[in-house]
């Protein structure tokens, strides 16, 4: 796992991490490290190196390919951080990104949105002639 430019770098068990431009937040790719501790402190280390300040955060996306429930409680920490922050200020949209047929992400993202008590945007990832189409944006409120 390595950090460069700015970016938590992905490797085969753990996902990107940036923020891009104009403020979104991605985390992209697979989640599925057994040395949970290790990548929570390169998270943490990040972004208390890169997040200088939170108003920078225009959104969050999220675009999981699989995640390992082991590390459910670092996903909900890293967010929760940024929410608790960024809420004195103003409402953070999380979109939460998900292919057609994978009901565990799906399932997951609202499990978090549930669990941190906020709304997250679901978009549903399809793809049709080699082309990646974004449909059937819902918005979920936390229960």
């Amino acid at each position: 796992m390595l950090i460069k430019g700015g970016k938590i770098l992905s490797t085969a068990k753990t996902p990107e991490i940036f923020l891009t431009p104009d403020g979104v937040l991605v985390i992209r790719g697979r989640w599925m490290m057994e040395n949970s501790a290790r990548f929570s402190m390169i998270l943490s280390d990040w972004y208390d190196e890169y997040i200088f300040d939170l108003s920078e955060i225009s959104s969050i996306d999220v675009y999981l390919e699989y995640f390992s429930g082991v590390n459910l409680f670092i996903l909900i920490s890293f967010l929760r951080k940024i929410l608790c922050s960024k809420l004195i200020h103003q409402q953070l949209p999380i979109n939460w990104y998900y292919e057609e047929g994978d009901e565990d992400i799906l399932d997951l993202g609202e499990y978090i949105s549930s669990y941190l008590g906020t709304t997250f945007n679901f978009i549903l990832v399809s793809e049709k002639n080699n082309q990646i189409i974004f449909t059937e944006k819902q918005t979920r409120r936390a229960i």
